[in-house]
């Protein structure tokens, strides 16, 4: 059995999903891991499979020209040795605050510098009628390493974020 990796973007329409696993299905594959979502009209997805030699080599040739045939863009790698779990303590850090520039990036630049491995990250944009402009809203699922004084991590967001004017939260991930 060998992992490929596919990536897809194109206009959202009711269907994508069905067509595009019921071809992996149809192929032999095994999905092992998807994230899929509809980015204000265009559909985006990340899907890791696994199938047999001769099933791989059919699809890694074949999806491309699938994708396309469903008004994506998609491509196909090969999925080498999975990476060294990142040991640590699971976190979830969500971020709120007025819509502005930069807030993910100076978010993300601390937490490199404590090593923090960001596993999962959504953010978006959202109505407030009441504030007359729009929200940025954040969550991220993070591993902080057991190295790594949480205290000075907390510290170090809230300076990050009084600068940016957000609240932040940052929490023990729950089960």
């Amino acid at each position: 059995m060998g992992q490929l990796i596919v990536t897809a973007v194109g206009p959202d329409r009711p269907g994508l999903v069905g067509e595009l696993t019921g071809h992996l299905h149809a192929a032999g594959a095994n999905l092992l891991d998807s994230r899929m979502v509809n980015l204000r009209g265009q559909f985006a997805l990340m899907i890791l499979f696994e199938a047999a030699g001769d099933s791989l080599a059919q699809l890694t040739r074949d999806l491309p020209g699938v994708g396309k045939s469903m008004g994506l863009h998609l491509t196909v790698a090969e999925q080498s040795a999975a990476a060294p779990h990142t040991a640590g303590l699971r976190y979830r850090l969500k971020t709120y605050s007025m819509d502005q520039p930069g807030i993910v990036a100076k978010l993300s630049n601390l937490l490199r510098k404590h090593r923090v491995n960001i596993e999962e990250l959504s953010a978006w944009q959202e109505s407030a009628a009441f504030a007359g402009s729009p929200l940025f809203l954040t969550e991220l699922r993070l591993t902080v390493p057991v190295d790594v004084p949480l205290s000075q991590l907390r510290s170090e967001l809230t300076s990050v974020c009084n600068e940016l004017n957000c609240d932040v939260d940052l929490e023990p991930e729950k089960g």
